[in-house]
């Protein structure tokens, strides 16, 4: 047994257990008499989640065409960017679609981005459009090709000689892992932009979409960069689980699920909403928004009579 008697003339080594208690919750005590009161929230703010403000944000600032989206002319954008394509080689591009290259202005045109050699507005540009790719409905037939029907494939007799359309294995190799990487890209990015927008609380919707328009002009570079290193490992693989104008959904051997459907796209992470329904990485991130005038704080708050 051990000997816990303290020898003559010694000081023990540890305070006695009841003093010591008794002067942490003094301490304690002390403490929490003096923390500041909250502050009163005003009744015309209003929680909204960050992720909606944020993907209205983003998607002003993908560029349009002849108010079409132009995958062909972004990657020439995304080109020019990323410092892949030359100056040359957009020239010949834009000679391909009959454009005179001499005569599209700086800024102001649709085309300008494709001339003006403005690092910063054709990273804004390329990001905002990747970053909607995820988040727009896929078009399912830039997967698939047309295959002659075989002779032993039985077919109604009004189709005739009709192609069917059947999944092109090797585009969906492609897209996929792009796919992919653009959803956990956006969630990356878009976390910090929310994130942010948090700690600026009592703005307006208004306020906080130009807010968000600005950090992610800030941020393209850094997505770039996210979409790149979100790539899944080579060796990977994808199943194909839904394809069709209701859905589009797939599973990864890295633990992840894509699924675009009428609600928009929705990524989860090992069973974790990574983004979608208003979450970013499992959370919702909402907003203090000053969501009506203030005056609605006379029709909310309990009258004189009413308080005690």
């Amino acid at each position: 047994m051990l000997n816990m008697t303290v020898p003559s003339g010694k000081k023990p080594l540890l305070r006695p257990f009841g003093i010591t208690l008794f002067v942490m919750l003094t301490s304690l005590a002390g403490c929490r008499s003096e923390q500041p009161a909250t502050p009163t929230v005003p009744r015309n703010w209003v929680n909204i989640p960050a992720l909606p403000i944020i993907q209205d944000a983003v998607f002003s600032l993908s560029p349009t065409f002849a108010g079409q989206r132009n995958h062909a002319v972004m990657m020439q954008v995304c080109g020019l960017a990323r410092g892949q394509a030359k100056q040359e080689q957009v020239n010949a591009f834009l000679v391909q679609q009959n454009v005179d290259v001499a005569h599209v202005p700086k800024h102001g045109h649709d085309l300008s981005l494709l001339v003006n050699s403005d690092r910063s507005a054709q990273a804004t540009a390329c990001a905002a459009y990747l970053a909607t790719t995820v988040l727009s409905p896929v078009d399912v037939s830039e997967l698939t090709v047309a295959v002659p029907q075989g002779e032993t494939q039985s077919k109604a007799p009004e189709q005739g000689n009709q192609p069917v359309l059947q999944v092109d294995n090797a585009r969906l190799a492609n897209v996929l892992p792009l796919k992919l990487a653009a959803a956990r890209a956006n969630a990356d990015v878009f976390v910090l932009i929310a994130a942010e927008l948090q700690r600026r609380p009592g703005l307006t919707v208004n306020e906080y979409r130009e807010q968000a328009t600005q950090l992610f002009e800030r941020l393209a570079s850094v997505y770039l960069e996210c979409i790149e290193a979100q790539l899944p490992p080579a060796g990977s693989t994808y199943k194909l689980l839904q394809m069709d104008t209701d859905r589009f959904a797939f599973s990864s051997s890295v633990g992840s699920l894509f699924e675009y459907g009428r609600d928009g796209m929705t990524l989860r992470q090992n069973g974790v909403i990574w983004y979608g329904q208003g979450e970013l990485m499992g959370q919702a991130y909402p907003l203090q928004v000053a969501y009506f005038e203030p005056a609605i704080d006379g029709l909310l708050a309990p009258s004189v009579e009413q308080q005690p």
